[in-house]
């Protein structure tokens, strides 16, 4: 067998980076190259908790001021070439809330006892603003689709929508969401058969469930 070692310049090759902003792979390869921060935050910096989903953190900080850790994470972020979005990141006390991956936490009292503390979550607002444009998109102003095809376009989006957020505090923001597709539904039906009458607007709720309307479903009601 014979073998031959074939010697090209380097300068022969010409690389190309291409990004993957926002693709299905993106938040894969983010995972992957950030890896190595969670090993070492984990091993290093045992007085916090970092959460971490591609290119998105928190750093839970309990004993210490959070300014102490934050040279930390800007000195091994350096190492792997990659700087924090200053105008993104902020130091927030956990009663004041943050929003992370279209959650907002918060530590409020119990509702139950309210000399212990609780960590409350529910959908942030722009989750509720962008499940809105959604619902509102889906409907849309063409009328001459069925309200079963309306139907068939928004029960996916709902029920994608509230599996996402159905573990949190959120029963309040999903009757917000209920209501505004019943509204927007109403105002679609009113000009598809172009009723003006105000008893037009009495739609009950069961109208809408036989029509198969998917419900959105909050589990706990969280203290506001």
């Amino acid at each position: 067998m014979l073998r031959r070692h074939l010697a090209i310049p380097q300068d022969s090759f010409k690389c190309k980076v291409a990004f993957c902003v926002q693709g299905v792979i993106s938040p894969l390869l983010s995972n992957i190259y950030l890896h190595p921060l969670d090993l070492h935050w984990e091993r290093e910096v045992k007085a916090t908790k970092m959460v971490r989903y591609a290119d998105d953190l928190v750093v839970l900080c309990r004993w210490k001021p959070p300014e102490t850790y934050m040279p930390k994470l800007r000195q091994f972020l350096a190492r792997l070439r990659v700087t924090v979005n200053e105008d993104k990141t902020r130091i927030v006390a956990a009663q004041d809330g943050f929003d992370f991956l279209g959650v907002h936490f918060r530590k409020q009292p119990s509702r139950r006892d309210s000399s212990k503390w609780f960590c409350y979550c529910w959908p942030s607002r722009r989750s509720m603003q962008r499940i809105r444009d959604k619902v509102k998109a889906a409907i849309g102003r063409d009328n001459r689709p069925s309200l079963q095809e309306k139907l068939d376009r928004l029960n996916p989006i709902l029920r994608g929508w509230s599996a996402y957020f159905s573990w949190l505090n959120s029963a309040q923001h999903f009757r917000k969401v209920d209501q505004y597709v019943t509204w927007k539904l109403r105002l679609w039906l009113q000009a598809k058969h172009q009723r003006r009458r105000r008893a037009f607007w009495r739609t009950p709720l069961a109208y809408w469930r036989k029509a198969g309307l998917y419900s959105t479903q909050g589990r706990i009601v969280h203290t506001s």
